[in-house]
């Protein structure tokens, strides 16, 4: 950054010679040869950089991707040279580009451009088997008479050993599909009648694989796709694993290219185009995938830029054989020691933010709450049976024997930024911070070094009050997306389990920001818009199809818009910190500070343009916002038609 300061210093020092000497003709001649000039200038903008001093500029000016100068329209102005690129914001918002740190684009893109444009996909690149079939129905017998035929038809319209994907779906909406085709797949655990025999009997010639209701949902392989994916990729790929590995991995196996357009069509129409410009994912759903991604790499062609998470140990080795556990053990420790600490380190749109084992919760979900008396004579619906957790006195749990647990201590005691993890119960905060707590009273590690990492948790709909000190204390950074307090799983169980008392326990966002906690905002959904209620990635309001600023309206109003709910009033975030926790918090969060999350000079140039002033209007409007331009480095990668 020192560079690019010093550099508009002389830029500067020299066009006041240039403006004072009588030769300018020649001069700017040779500004224009040595490319001095910037590329790109925005005027007329009430441009919000979220420094430190919160400034608010007209003009910026953008050369080499980065921040050149800020200021006025006409101090801006006279730096344009001839082939300045002028973007004229018309007096409205400018902000720096939007960091979603939790959002999963080829898992989101696969069921996108395979399921709601599969026959488009699959006419363009010459392959039937690039198309889910939609097996739908308002009752259980509806949906599974909808798979027999479309798994017969599908047959028999490619013949033997073409794949045929199939998404399962009941009733209009995810909660109803929860109650009417979840529950028909015998992977749940239960005697129900979606077996691998049951889809042998219909397509014995055919690898067949089932996926329901949602991202998180239920799935089922025949015979014949066990053997295809054992024999391709070396295991068997089910529920979130088996929607990237089987059209990445295997149907596109090779063809990176065509990959790649894909994913940056996926990125462009769903990403950019909502106002983000940097993500945060993991990629071993579909470790391949990397190939894709390095395809865009090496032609200039990531729309937008990528922080990444290496999978931990417990990440790959739920994958593979999970019945040997000096084997497990074995993977976490070498995998951990032998990993390095390469957080932060990176280019321009790749760089690593540490690794992540992220369902690492399981065995550590408990709550020291109390449910409420009539919930064990309950007993039905996914929301009580989801929503109630072990009584963590009661539970006694031995966290060392639990391989997520293993894989994470692992992973901090070789020095190693552990993030990009759930956090479903205040129970797994308190398996988290004796992990902490145990380093430093061990003298493994100094306070100084485990706040330094920035431990990050994901979700976090249930986090108990007393928690927030540690929070702060260690540094740990939770990321919020809100739609997880609501609805029949996770937060929305959870209260539905124990009741309204706990309120204060959900999201807690502006308490967790007043108690010096790094609070980050992200969405963990899908934002493309006009997807079919089938291929919908998450139970969120219907509102937020589509759009970021539904997601962030809900933190600065705590209401839902489909139901008119309110969560906990109280934790309303103001919008200055709500911004904050959408950028150069969020950029910290993503270890890259130094280069996104503000429009500062010497920074890359990331911004937006939106229809309304965010700072200006009503927090419950702020879900209207449009965004109607998207640069990255100063190079547009959306721009609305009416812009």
């Amino acid at each position: 950054m020192k560079g690019n300061i010093r550099h508009t210093s002389l830029l500067f020092a020299l066009l006041v010679i240039v403006a004072t000497a009588g030769y300018s003709q020649d001069a700017n001649r040779k500004l224009e040869l040595l490319k001095a000039y910037p590329e790109v200038i925005v005027v007329n903008g009430k441009i919000y950089t979220i420094d430190g001093q919160m400034r608010q500029v007209q003009a910026m000016a953008v050369r080499s991707n980065r921040i050149l100068a800020l200021g006025t329209n006409d101090e801006i102005r006279f730096l344009a040279g001839p082939q300045t690129q002028v973007i004229d914001a018309k007096g409205r918002a400018v902000l720096p580009g939007l960091i979603d740190g939790h959002t999963h684009p080829y898992l989101w893109g696969s069921e996108h451009w395979f399921g709601a444009e599969g026959e488009a996909t699959s006419k363009k690149y010459n392959d039937p088997q690039l198309k889910y079939t939609a097996a739908l129905g308002n009752t259980e017998a509806e949906v599974l008479r909808s798979i027999e035929q479309g798994i017969r038809n599908r047959a028999q319209e490619m013949g033997p050993g073409k794949w045929i994907m199939m998404k399962v779906f009941g009733g209009k909406s995810i909660p109803e599909s929860r109650r009417i085709a979840s529950p028909l797949f015998a992977s749940l655990g239960s005697s129900a009648p979606i077996t691998t025999q049951f889809l042998d009997a219909l397509a014995p010639n055919n690898p067949v694989s089932l996926i329901a209701t949602e991202a998180i949902g239920p799935s089922q392989n025949n015979t014949k796709a066990k053997q295809e994916m054992d024999r391709i990729v070396g295991y068997e790929a089910t529920g979130i694993i088996a929607r990237t590995v089987i059209p990445f991995e295997i149907l596109m196996r090779g063809r990176w290219k065509e990959q790649a357009e894909i994913l940056k069509q996926e990125m462009l129409e769903c990403i950019a185009e909502a106002g983000v410009t940097t993500f945060g994912d993991r990629f071993d759903r579909s470790t391949l995938i990397t190939k894709a991604f390095n395809v865009l790499h090496q032609n200039d062609d990531m729309p937008v830029r990528f922080a990444y998470y290496v999978p931990g140990a417990g990440n790959i080795v739920s994958k593979y054989d999970k019945d040997k556990p000096e084997i497990t053990d074995a993977i976490i420790r070498a995998f951990s020691q032998e990993t390095g600490d390469f957080r932060g380190i990176g280019g321009d749109y790749f760089w690593n933010a540490g690794i992540t084992n992220e369902g690492w919760e399981g065995g550590l979900t408990c709550t020291t709450a109390t449910p409420l008396p009539n919930v064990a004579a309950q007993g039905t619906g996914r929301s009580v049976a989801d929503g109630v957790r072990l009584d963590c006195a009661k539970a006694a749990i031995n966290y060392d024997e639990k391989t997520g647990y293993k894989s994470v201590k692992a992973g901090l005691q070789s020095g190693l930024r552990i993030a990009f993890m759930h956090g479903y119960s205040d129970g797994t905060y308190d398996a988290l911070f004796k992990m902490l707590s145990d380093e430093v009273t061990s003298g493994r590690m100094t306070l100084e070094e485990i706040r330094a990492l920035r431990v990050s948790t994901e979700h976090n709909p249930i986090i108990r009050p007393n928690q927030f000190a540690d929070f702060a204390k260690y540094n740990v950074m939770p990321a919020f997306n809100g739609y997880q307090v609501q609805g029949d799983i996770k937060g929305g169980a959870f209260l539905k389990s124990y009741g309204e008392q706990y309120m204060n326990w959900m999201a807690p966002m502006k308490s967790m920001a007043d108690a010096g906690v790094r609070v980050v905002f992200n969405t963990d959904a899908h934002l493309g818009k006009n997807i079919p209620v089938h291929y919908k990635d998450m139970d969120y309001p219907e509102q937020w199809d589509g759009t970021i600023w539904g997601f962030m309206e809900f933190f600065a109003t705590r209401t839902m818009p489909h139901d008119g709910i309110t969560y906990a009033r109280g934790e309303a975030l103001d919008k200055e910190r709500l911004m904050k926790s959408a950028t150069i918090w969020g950029a910290e969060g993503a270890m890259n500070e130094k280069n996104i999350g503000s429009l500062e000079v010497g920074k890359l140039a990331d911004f937006i343009v939106i229809d309304k002033d965010y700072f200006t209007i009503p927090a419950d409007d702020i879900g209207s916002i449009k965004t109607i331009l998207t640069a990255v480095g100063g190079k547009v990668m959306y721009k609305d038609a009416n812009f």
